[in-house]
């Protein structure tokens, strides 16, 4: 009898999630990944920032246009080089009630910011404050933060933390509970978010009665589940469908380029990856255009670098290696591998087409490629890390990796990709590339006062490491969404933020 009750809730729940799409003030977006987490300090990951983005807010936020503007904040501004003073918003209230005062502000940045302050373990997104010490309350609705050492970037970066009740104390969250625009209603882990409109929302009231994202991971389904008017909106639209979804009368398909660089680390501390030959050899040897012709359909930017063109001081002047099976072939016998090598390329499973295109072609100039699946990347990460301990005959190859940089500002991906200080500044160095101009380079970005300093470091920098050549460098592939038609004018953001609580009447009712 108890399994027939929990079988009827769950075809209930199913016929109700599809349901609903037919009310007019219900929106229903198809995700391919679920949340990893309700607590919002605690993450490094797209979709959960996408969906827990509706129930809390930070001190201010990105716009689809890379705009920042306020939220829970009036302004930040500095007040001298080593101190940014925020004056919070005086009215807003969480979603049980209680008000918002500079002591919740303070208590979640410190939370982030400080060593060990989420019941003993040290925030995801430390990374991103850079050399904040720590907030400080100065009366009911201002806080300072306090740097180390000038860091004109904070403003550009406090955007992607998020704002919680101090009343969580030192624990995890558990209960979201925000001044968002929308609140919490429940997660079922694998099958859906759900939100319903914060009535007392400080902003103006959002016209969406309830958000849904349901996680269908098959992007098969996804597609399916767009079609049939089941969900409102589809992620991670994969590229062979665009033509067929562009014909169906109630859908719509828009794009934007990502923030997600992609590109192939070799570790250059281990043959024959210490050998520049070799790596040039890599670069020549793989037909980038055709890869993102097989993979993409052209829905993809190649970057001679890292940066995505949309980055401030990305570096237009550095040279694509272009496809040239002999120059990789004349350059691996200089090197000593006239009949090729073979080494294991490590990837995670939602990119072993691209590794398996990069196989095959890296084959035609001799070199056998043996692919090892990892089933997370946080594990294949792991393994990188805990090889860097041992010798070097003993450390990983290859990784076949990529890297957001949502925020399109170098501090969030060349300074952790390339800085030798692993772990530290350079947390997600897997290549063990190293060299003392790069890091001094770097390291002065950290406190130039002036854009221009900063700009002309990192242009530096960008050509002294695509000399050295520590990877393949690859590509910025566009994000592409399958809309229902009757919602009108959403914009999809370069760093996946969903602005649902501004559409007001732009969906149709």
């Amino acid at each position: 009898m108890r399994k027939f009750g929990l079988s009827l809730m769950v075809v209930l729940l199913a016929l109700a999630l599809t349901i609903g799409v037919a009310g007019a003030k219900t929106l229903v977006v198809g995700f391919d990944d679920d949340l990893v987490t309700l607590d919002p300090a605690d993450f490094s990951h797209r979709q959960t920032e996408a969906m827990l983005r509706q129930v809390f807010e930070g001190v201010s936020t990105y716009m689809p246009d890379r705009d920042i503007v306020m939220e829970l904040a009036v302004s930040i501004e500095a007040i001298d080089p080593t101190t940014y003073e925020i004056i919070v918003r005086e009215g807003v209230e969480f979603h049980d009630g209680s008000s918002l005062t500079a002591q919740d502000v303070a208590y979640s940045l410190n939370r982030i910011i400080q060593e060990g302050a989420m019941a003993g373990r040290t925030s995801q997104r430390r990374g991103l404050m850079g050399p904040t010490r720590e907030a400080v309350v100065v009366d009911e609705y201002t806080v300072h933060l306090l740097l180390d050492n000038p860091w004109p970037l904070l403003p550009r970066f406090i955007p992607w933390q998020m704002i919680i009740s101090s009343e969580v104390g030192d624990g995890y969250v558990e209960d979201p509970v925000g001044t968002g625009p929308f609140v919490f209603e429940e997660w079922v882990r694998g099958s859906h978010f759900t939100v319903v409109r914060n009535e007392n929302y400080w902003g103006e009231k959002p016209f969406i009665e309830r958000l849904v994202f349901r996680i269908i991971g098959d992007e098969s389904a996804r597609v399916s589940a767009l079609r049939a008017g089941e969900i409102d909106i589809a992620t991670f639209i994969p590229v062979h469908e665009i033509e067929s979804l562009e014909e169906h009368p109630d859908i719509n398909v828009v794009s934007v380029l990502g923030t997600r660089s992609f590109f192939l680390e070799m570790n250059v501390n281990k043959p024959p990856f210490d050998d520049i030959r070799v790596r040039k050899a890599m670069n020549y040897a793989i037909d980038l255009e055709t890869a993102i012709e097989v993979l993409y359909e052209g829905m993809a930017t190649r970057i001679p670098f890292i940066l995505s063109p949309k980055a401030f001081s990305y570096h237009d002047g550095l040279e694509f290696f272009d496809y040239d099976p002999a120059q990789a072939m004349e350059l691996l016998a200089e090197a000593g591998y006239p009949e090729g090598f073979t080494f294991e390329l490590d990837v995670v499973d939602a990119h072993r087409s691209r590794a398996e295109i990069y196989q095959a072609m890296l084959s035609v100039v001799g070199i056998d490629t043996r692919i090892r699946t990892w089933p997370t990347w946080g594990a294949a990460r792991d393994a990188w890390m805990a090889a860097k301990e041992q010798p070097v005959e003993e450390q990983r190859d290859v990784f076949l990796n990529d890297w957001g940089n949502a925020s399109l500002d170098p501090f969030d991906i060349f300074i952790p990709k390339f800085h030798s200080e692993v772990p530290g500044l350079g947390r997600g160095n897997f290549s063990g590339y190293a060299n003392p101009e790069v890091d001094s380079l770097l390291e002065h970005t950290l406190a130039a006062t002036e854009d221009q300093e900063r700009f002309e470091a990192f242009q530096t920098a960008q050509e002294i490491v695509h000399a050295d050549v520590p990877m393949v460098f690859e590509f910025v592939a566009h994000e592409i969404y399958g809309v229902n038609q009757r919602v009108k004018n959403w914009e999809p953001s370069p760093d996946s933020r969903m602005h649902f609580h501004l559409l007001g009447v732009d969906i149709e009712e």
